[in-house]
């Protein structure tokens, strides 16, 4: 009897009652890390493969993997969109950063917001790729977004920058780097904080003075060494620290902290970063970074709008969200969890929008990953997959098994239904979330249009942008950003702004 089945075109043999494929790699330890992802997405799908490795010394490692259903005696559907999901996790085509990235010119880097704020420059891509620029964001977005629904993150960004003194009296930076599930409001002294202090070999146990006098900071946790690109201050430590005060901790940012600008500003906060760092309609304290697409909407420009097209979220932003990609493989880059909340009222509001067929246009990546990342786990709980939990989490590719089979006919309607379904307007869904949106493979289920700012070269904002407007080989967003420079644009944070269309979608903005 033959031992071999019938190789179909994605590279799988089929048995009568198996699938086999064998997959190469390097080293021992990156047949580990792909069978630890293979098991993560089978433990979503409830469907678990057969593994095998086979050490071949220099000659790197073969891992073999089996998909079968048991109960059935035969290959099922199951088996076919098992092996579906674990072909996307682990394709050879490696997402290079480098593909996505654009040579950043240090003169076209914002060091102060546009002022009047909405006095921005924006830059107008369709869904077929037409750029156009408009020289005043405030003058004519209302108009381009005429008959869309708008969401927006309402968090707002804490004084989250401290300065402290070690032993020898040296001034060092300690940065909070994220406060998405912390209560703000609770004492200091009760929770330890995640943070980063911009020097080598902090140990724990090391405790710092608040460079202006407001007490001790005790480092209770060292997690290692937390790395920035070249146009930061440079690398430092990743620990977790307690503020040995009994005010709130929002309290003691606000007397003590500074505004958390950039690095790469190389500058002190100054005291109009309090308002200009910040969006005019944040109002949920919980970010270490702003979300800056919102920087540029006055409240004229909202009123424009109108209420009753707007609807608001909050996920609190951490200082992950802009750590460079720093690995040959992007998909290798370890995206961090945040928080967000969402009330089941504007939830209701965003479902009533999308049966309107009102399209939606999202402010902000953060924005985006969150109505994303909604989707995704409202097809979770469709599958069964969450019991019912109100706290919600969705990891970095969790997406990937909950695409194939039902998943890959859930609309976005009955996926935001589905989380609503038997709760009040007046109650709130919570949880985290690490999705990683890159090109090639993935589609965005939610997102019609995105307002977003220029991002840094090297930052999963740039494959985020790449993904939405499928740019799968690199030949769009680099160009796109190189025109913007030569034609004066400004970037990051302070910058100017985009509005991006996703390829597809019938009928134009204005």
């Amino acid at each position: 009897m033959s031992l071999s089945g019938v190789v179909l075109d994605n590279g799988w043999e089929r048995f009568p009652a198996r699938l086999k494929k064998v997959y190469h790699f390097e080293s021992y330890t990156d047949a580990l890390a792909a069978a630890k992802k293979i098991d993560d997405l089978s433990t979503i799908m409830d469907h678990h493969a057969n593994m095998s490795f086979t050490h071949k010394c220099v000659n790197g490692c073969e891992l073999e993997l089996e998909f079968f259903t048991f109960e059935a005696k035969q290959i099922t559907e199951k088996d076919y969109d098992a092996a579906q999901a674990v072909d996307m996790i682990l394709s050879k085509d490696k997402v290079v950063m480098s593909k996505y990235s654009y040579n950043l010119r240090e003169e076209n880097i914002a060091k102060y917001p546009a002022s009047p704020r909405g006095s921005s420059k924006l830059l107008k891509c369709d869904g077929p790729g037409n750029v156009t620029y408009y020289n005043n964001f405030a003058e004519v977005f209302a108009t381009l977004a005429h008959g869309c629904h708008l969401v927006f993150n309402d968090s707002r960004v804490l004084d989250a920058r401290l300065f402290v003194k070690d032993g020898s009296g040296s001034k060092l930076e300690l940065m909070v780097l994220d406060l998405g599930s912390v209560d703000v409001s609770g004492a200091c002294a009760n929770t330890p904080l995640q943070a980063m202090i911009r020097a080598q070999d902090v140990q724990v146990g090391a405790t710092f003075e608040e460079y202006g006098g407001n007490g001790l900071i005790e480092v209770v946790g060292v997690k290692g060494v937390w790395q920035e690109d070249e146009k930061s201050d440079g690398n430092g430590t990743e620990c977790f620290v307690t503020i040995k005060s009994k005010a709130s901790i929002e309290d003691y940012l606000s007397k003590a902290g500074s505004v958390p600008i950039p690095p790469y500003l190389h500058r002190d906060s100054e005291e109009v970063d309090k308002e200009a760092y910040n969006n005019t309609y944040a109002v949920n304290s919980g970010s270490v970074a702003a979300p800056t697409a919102g920087l540029h909407f006055t409240e004229k420009v909202l009123n424009e709008i109108g209420p009753e097209n707007c609807s608001y979220l909050s996920l609190h932003v951490g200082a992950g969200t802009f750590k460079p990609v720093m690995v040959k493989d992007a998909r290798d880059h370890e995206m961090h969890a945040e928080t967000f909340t969402v009330s089941v009222r504007e939830l209701k509001t965003i479902i009533k929008a999308m049966k309107k067929n009102k399209p939606l246009m999202v402010v902000g990546t953060t924005s985006s990953r969150t109505l994303e990342s909604l989707f995704w786990c409202g097809v979770k709980r469709i599958r069964g997959l969450d019991n019912g939990s109100r706290i919600l989490s969705l990891g970095q590719f969790d997406w990937v098994p909950l695409k194939v089979g039902e998943g890959r006919n859930v609309s976005r309607i009955a996926a935001f239904e589905a989380l609503v379904e038997g709760l009040e307007e007046t109650d709130y869904i919570k949880g985290q979330i690490s999705l990683m949106i890159s090109p090639p493979i993935y589609e965005f289920r939610v997102v019609d249009h995105l307002v977003t700012n220029f991002h840094a070269p090297d930052s999963t904002l740039m494959l985020l942008v790449s993904a939405f407007i499928k740019d799968a080989n690199g030949t769009k967003i680099p160009q796109i950003y190189e025109d913007a420079q030569a034609n004066g644009y400004r970037f990051l944070s302070f910058g100017d702004v985009c509005l991006f269309s996703r390829p597809g979608l019938t009928g134009t903005i204005r």
